[in-house]
């Protein structure tokens, strides 16, 4: 890995969750997590501080993203995780489907940045994809004042908007409806195959590009729009399992290391892939430009009119 780049970590603490969103692949068939014990917590996060320090990394290019499941649901073990990176002078971030943001507002200051899953603003939408909880699914309203009421607290949280392209929502245009959040980074995701689960076509996947992925509406231009293909998604994330093993994504079925409770976060590293030039492309564009370039091929399209609706043809 390069010495000096940043490292980010994606903690799965849980696979608890309130949503049952069919293209969800943190799946484990509940593992034993081991963010129950504050002691277990310390141990991994100190195991991948001495890493970042023995490689000559400054801990403040160590980001740990929590994600779930849906880790506020256990709200206790999620201020222990928060609080314990801060005590080493871990960046938090966290991965969120929103609908109980609120309950992040006390300690929000102590995170950098809320990734809010959001794959639709129509509630028939949301209920197909499985994105409800007791029948009630989350509405831009609702999602648009829950971040205004967590920033009360830390104005400089970035927010991250995470949408997963899939059959039920790759015709919808979000983009002018995002444009109003108050947000920093759009990342368009493609479905990926896992276990039954096929994913989806190509046709779906560059629809949802050609009719978000257009320069003319970006009102907001610190405002940052990624894309991810599947490929862009394989061997490219460093990922922690709830029971504590790094855990890398293949073709359909997942990896593990050794626990991570039991070797070095260094050692759990070498018993996994992880391709260092992929992790960059993440960060750099060239994954999103490659899907919009493939999205120009597929439909056939002139360079000059390659960010156009289609709705602009009917």
């Amino acid at each position: 890995m390069n010495l000096n780049k940043s490292i980010v970590i994606n903690w799965h603490v849980t696979e608890i969750c309130n949503y049952d969103c069919k293209h969800c692949f943190a799946k484990w068939g509940r593992q034993h997590e081991i963010w129950n014990d504050v002691n277990q917590i310390e141990h991994i996060i100190k195991g991948i501080t001495h890493h970042v320090e023995t490689t000559n990394m400054s801990p403040k290019h160590f980001r740990l993203n929590i994600v779930g499941g849906e880790p506020i649901m256990s709200p206790d073990n999620l201020w222990n995780v928060v609080k314990t990176a801060n005590d080493y002078s871990v960046d938090v971030s966290m991965i969120t489907n929103g609908s109980q943001l609120e309950v992040i507002r006390p300690f929000a200051h102590m995170i950098s940045q809320v990734g809010i899953s959001i794959d639709s603003f129509k509630h028939e939408t949301n209920l197909k994809i499985g994105r409800v909880c007791n029948g009630k699914t989350l509405s831009f309203q609702e999602i648009n004042e829950k971040i205004k009421f967590v920033q009360e607290t830390n104005p400089k949280l970035k927010i991250k908007i995470n949408t997963v392209v899939n059959k039920y929502n790759f015709s919808e245009r979000m983009l002018p409806s995002i444009m109003t959040l108050n947000h920093n980074k759009w990342k368009i995701l493609r479905q990926m195959p896992f276990g039954d689960n096929k994913g989806i076509s190509d046709f779906m996947f560059y629809s949802f590009i050609r009719n978000n992925y257009r320069e003319s509406d970006r009102a907001n231009e610190s405002c940052e729009i990624t894309i991810e293909d599947n490929n862009a998604m394989t061997e490219s994330y460093l990922m922690i399992s709830p029971d504590g093993r790094l855990f890398q994504n293949g073709n359909t079925s997942y990896s593990y290391s050794r626990p991570l409770t039991e070797v070095s976060f260094t050692e759990a590293l070498s018993d996994i892939k992880f391709d260092e030039s992929k992790f960059d492309g993440r960060y750099d564009g060239s994954f999103t430009q490659q899907a919009s370039n493939s999205m120009e091929k597929f439909f056939k399209l002139a360079p000059e009119s390659c960010f156009e609706s289609m709705f602009d043809y009917l």
